[in-house]
C-alpha cells in the first residue's frame, strides 16, 4: 500500500533579539580578553622599567648623583 509523505520540516528563521544578544556577548568576551591582555602588557611593561629599584641589584645600591 502507499505511504504519506513526509512532511518537510519547518525552520524558524532566527529570533532577532537572541542573535544581537548572542553578538553582544562575543563582543564583550572579546573585549574583555583584550582588556585582561593589555592590562598584562602594563605590568609586565611597569616592572620591566621600575625592577632594578629595591631589588638589591648593582644598579640600585650605587649613589643616586655623581660626584658626591
Amino acid at each position: 500500500m502507499g505511504s504519506k509523505p513526509k512532511a518537510p520540516k519547518v525552520v524558524a528563521p532566527p529570533d532577532p533579539a537572541i542573535e544581537a544578544q548572542k553578538a553582544a556577548d562575543a563582543a564583550a568576551i572579546k573585549a574583555n580578553e583584550e582588556t585582561a591582555t593589555r592590562k598584562k602588557r602594563k605590568a609586565e611593561s611597569s616592572l620591566l622599567t621600575s625592577g632594578a629599584q629595591g631589588t638589591g641589584s648593582v644598579l640600585s645600591s650605587g649613589k643616586s648623583t655623581l660626584g658626591q
